[in-house]
């Protein structure tokens, strides 16, 4: 083949590969935090240190749309919490002071096209109702399971008979440690991967701009960046309370470990590590 010929295949063929979206970024929004022990958040943790928590969304602004990673606590969030949390378990699962998204969007002229949950738990979904006419998307198993899951896990004031859920399904194309992926719009920027174990429906969110770092929001399989190392679960009694199941939550914290190892440049933010999430920044402040 002459050089001309093999330059203009070359060229032809580069141009035929999705392209990561121009202008892509995101932006960590902070919905509320609390301070805990270290030893309830991880096994083997010290029940001396304290550590930050936060209730937080992924604020994703790409040129086919703006999403919400999760909503944070909301605006309905003390009232939900009042209404649907058991007694007992009130003080596991206590807040600060509540900043929804929605509030923190107010005057900025960003409208939120759709809404990704990571899992459907209370305080990653909570702030559905300031959003009623937003598509949820979610997997299939994950819609099945926030109509039949209960109080701690899933709150009957998050969701109502107009949440507009998008079903979808994952198909068989490999993304780094996963065997199943879905490319949001084809290009490579954000990939959704499945990871049940906290949920039957749970997924992580792969961000890649365009310089190249990845970025991937892990949801709740591990609260911490601190799970992974090892890896750890979560704090027997709290596992065994939030896990839906442990075993498969193992497995997940297993495959980040080793994909951490293989990838060690890939930023992984745990829903509720302030520590890592502090690191970014928070609204306004983006990412890109």
């Amino acid at each position: 083949m002459r050089l001309s010929h093999l330059l203009l295949a070359l060229s032809l063929g580069l141009s035929s590969l999705p392209a990561l979206a121009d202008g892509l970024r995101f932006a960590v929004v902070r919905t509320s935090g609390v301070t805990t022990l270290d030893a309830l958040t991880v096994a083997d943790g010290s029940w001396t240190e304290k550590v930050r928590m936060n209730h937080m969304a992924v604020l994703i602004q790409h040129h086919a749309a703006t999403l919400l990673f999760d909503t944070g606590l909301g605006s309905q969030a003390e009232a939900q919490f009042r209404q649907d949390m058991p007694w007992w378990d009130k003080p596991l699962f206590r807040f600060g002071q509540v900043s929804p998204v929605r509030d923190q969007l107010a005057g900025s002229g960003i409208r939120i096209d759709r809404i990704l949950l990571s899992h459907a738990h209370w305080d990653h979904a909570s702030g559905l109702s300031d959003f009623p006419d937003v598509p949820v998307w979610a997997p299939y198993a994950e819609i099945d399971y926030a109509h039949i899951a209960t109080p701690p896990a899933v709150f009957p004031s998050e969701f109502s008979a107009s949440t507009r859920w998008h079903p979808y399904a994952f198909s068989p194309t490999p993304f780094l440690a996963f065997d199943e992926s879905l490319d949001l719009f084809g290009d490579g920027s954000l990939v959704l991967v499945p990871m049940p174990g906290h949920t039957p429906g749970s997924v992580g969110l792969f961000i890649t701009l365009e310089n190249g770092r990845r970025y991937f929001f892990s949801g709740d399989t591990s609260w911490r960046l601190k799970g992974f190392s090892g890896p750890r679960q979560k704090f027997w009694a709290s596992s065994r309370l939030v896990d839906q199941n442990r075993e498969q939550t193992l497995a997940q914290l297993a495959k980040v470990h080793e994909m951490l190892i293989a990838h060690p440049e890939i930023t992984v933010i745990p829903a509720h590590d302030a520590d890592a999430q502090d690191r970014l920044g928070y609204y306004p402040q983006w990412v890109q």
